[in-house]
């Protein structure tokens, strides 16, 4: 029996953040107040079916109302959404090449560069970052699960960002905005009822296991400026290098939040969150 996706069972199973990426099963079902809920939220649907193919809803199908009972979908690369393969070219020679040799790998979708392009290095980093926020998905406690799932929906939009060319949109963590985020981590105590923290054993597994992400985050971000900020201080891509920035915050705070919780304290909602940030404007 396929799966009958409603607002509700969104609600409880996603954060909802703006732009982030879900993964349904391909012989899904969306109620009407679903496809509003994912329209008003900008998420991204792709769907999965048993073999592990990734497919999206053809356009014309895209904005319809409907439960998707005729919706008609298309394969597509995991990566770049493509349902067709494209020709690519030697960076070096601007030749189109028919067999990619073992020594070069694609720097987008049309070329092809040598491995020991720096590019590739900050990709490895990031594709490392990105396995650990899959790995830590599976570690840390529940309360803690649906901000680490946005994380991980950031990390893999800057991966597609850098990749194809376009430009990191907006997002949020846990609800809130990067702003937010970037308020939080700056002044804990007034926000958080917590000040910083230097992480240590006694702060619990949750927070000790996030510090590892914190500290990848923050080792991706230095080799993103090795690549993204020349010799004149000319900043490349600064929505790649703001989001790498805001998303080592957003661990960071997840860290004391739940440091808060190891104490017995009570978590911090959205709500409660926004709450307290309002009454310090």
């Amino acid at each position: 029996m396929s799966l009958f996706v409603t607002e509700d069972w969104l609600r409880a199973n996603y954060s909802l953040s703006d732009g982030t990426e879900i993964h349904l099963p391909a012989d899904c079902r969306l109620t009407p107040a679903a496809r509003t809920l994912i329209s008003d939220h900008h998420l991204v649907i792709k769907y999965l079916d048993e073999q592990g193919r990734l497919f999206v809803e053809k356009p014309e199908e895209a904005n319809t109302q409907s439960t998707n009972d005729n919706v008609q979908l298309k394969h597509v690369h995991g990566l770049t959404s493509q349902d067709q393969r494209v020709m690519s070219s030697c960076q070096l020679c601007q030749q189109e090449v028919v067999k990619k040799p073992d020594t070069m790998t694609h720097l987008n979708a049309y070329t092809l560069v040598s491995k020991s392009d720096p590019r590739l290095g900050f990709r490895a980093k990031l594709d490392s970052t990105i396995s650990m926020a899959v790995w830590l998905q599976g570690e840390v406690s529940d309360y803690a699960q649906s901000w680490l799932t946005d994380i991980r929906s950031v990390l893999g939009n800057i991966m597609r960002a850098d990749a194809m060319d376009e430009t990191l949109p907006h997002f949020a963590i846990g609800g809130l905005d990067e702003k937010s985020i970037h308020q939080l981590s700056h002044f804990p105590l007034k926000y958080l009822e917590h000040d910083h923290i230097v992480p240590a054993f006694e702060h619990g597994k949750n927070v000790r296991l996030l510090n590892l992400l914190r500290t990848s985050i923050r080792e991706t971000e230095i080799v993103a400026a090795s690549i993204f900020i020349d010799r004149d201080l000319v900043v490349k891509r600064p929505d790649i290098m703001k989001g790498l920035n805001r998303l080592s915050s957003a661990v960071y705070v997840l860290m004391i939040m739940c440091l808060r919780v190891e104490r017995e304290k009570a978590w911090l909602t959205k709500e409660a969150l926004m709450q307290a940030l309002e009454k310090q404007v």
